[in-house]
């Protein structure tokens, strides 16, 4: 048989109900490392409840806070690599190497990825009295201005402060840090007039907008968004190659057999862009992706190299 015949019946098999029967071959137990109630929430239980419909085992998600995430991904980096423990989580898995040296695992190392989910967008939001409509505007007044303007973020090393050292870098801008405790602290400032701006999530930041409690001046991602497409991007509005979004990905502790990571991302990916997920993600502000393993493992060392390059440059160092 010619080699490419071979490869073509391997893969077949590997797609065949004759092979799905071997996995899953009990109940998949799926980690997040974030308290329950929030956007992660929203995203993974109608996916998994899906999933294991299809896969004809029960997916069952696990909170598992604690530590800045560290303790639910760190069960799965040391879970055994059958397939039968997964993690669902968002892109701030990235930024950690770059910021705690002493993490127990490598984002990159420790896992195999299975499915990028979806991706978020933040919104440049400005309070009404900074006079500005444009990026461009923005930034001819920040750099008139240094050390004028300052942003609120959830947190020092969150994703929205990190985009926001990104914005800076790419721009020639400076601007300060206000950390707040929580994403809702960090929007009500920048509303109440304490801040002059702040990256929001799509999902908060455009009721807001709409409402005119703030003005939304440019989105995040790479390319409009289909949730926003009025909206335009950072990239687009003068900052070139600019692009920093929140994505949502499944991984797998690494060694976990190929056969299984490829048969959880054909589902994973059907599955998010079925109608109604796909209806539901978009309600949501989230666009669907679905993709190969290799497309996540690739965007996984983009987004570390990144990010270890932001902090190198910009000098942040938690205390």
């Amino acid at each position: 048989m010619k080699p490419i015949m071979t490869a073509l019946v391997a893969a077949a098999l590997l797609s065949s109900p004759g092979h799905a029967q071997d996995y899953p071959a009990r109940p998949v137990r799926v980690i997040v490392p974030y308290a329950p109630g929030g956007g992660l929430d929203a995203v993974g239980r109608p996916l998994f409840q899906r999933l294991g419909e299809s896969l004809r085992q029960p997916f069952v998600m696990e909170n598992r806070p604690g530590a800045g995430t560290t303790l639910g991904t760190a069960a799965v980096a040391r879970a055994a690599p059958d397939g039968h423990t997964l993690l669902l989580t968002l892109s701030a898995i990235t930024i950690g190497p770059a910021l705690y040296p002493n993490l127990p695992y490598d984002p990159v190392r420790d896992f195999a990825p299975v499915s990028w989910v979806g991706t978020s967008s933040y919104i440049l939001a400005v309070h009404p009295s900074v006079p500005v409509g444009s990026v461009k505007a923005f930034i001819a007044l920040a750099r008139a201005k240094p050390d004028a303007l300052n942003f609120s973020s959830p947190g020092a090393g969150t994703d929205p402060h990190m985009a926001v050292e990104l914005f800076k870098l790419m721009s020639g801008t400076r601007m300060i840090h206000i950390p707040y405790n929580g994403g809702g602290p960090a929007a009500s400032a920048v509303m109440g007039g304490q801040v002059d701006f702040t990256f929001l999530p799509t999902s908060v930041g455009t009721p807001l907008v709409r409402a005119g409690k703030l003005k939304g001046i440019a989105i995040t991602t790479a390319k409009r968004s289909p949730v926003l497409p009025d909206l335009p991007t950072i990239a687009e509005s003068g900052v070139g190659g600019y692009s920093a979004d929140a994505w949502s990905g499944v991984l797998a502790p690494a060694g976990t057999p190929g056969a299984s990571i490829a048969l959880l991302s054909g589902a994973i990916a059907r599955t998010v862009q079925g109608a109604e997920m796909r209806a539901y993600l978009l309600e949501r502000m989230v666009e669907p992706v679905g993709s190969t393993p290799e497309t996540l493992a690739a965007r996984l060392r983009e987004d570390v190299a990144r990010w270890q390059r932001v902090v190198r440059e910009a000098r942040i160092r938690l205390e």
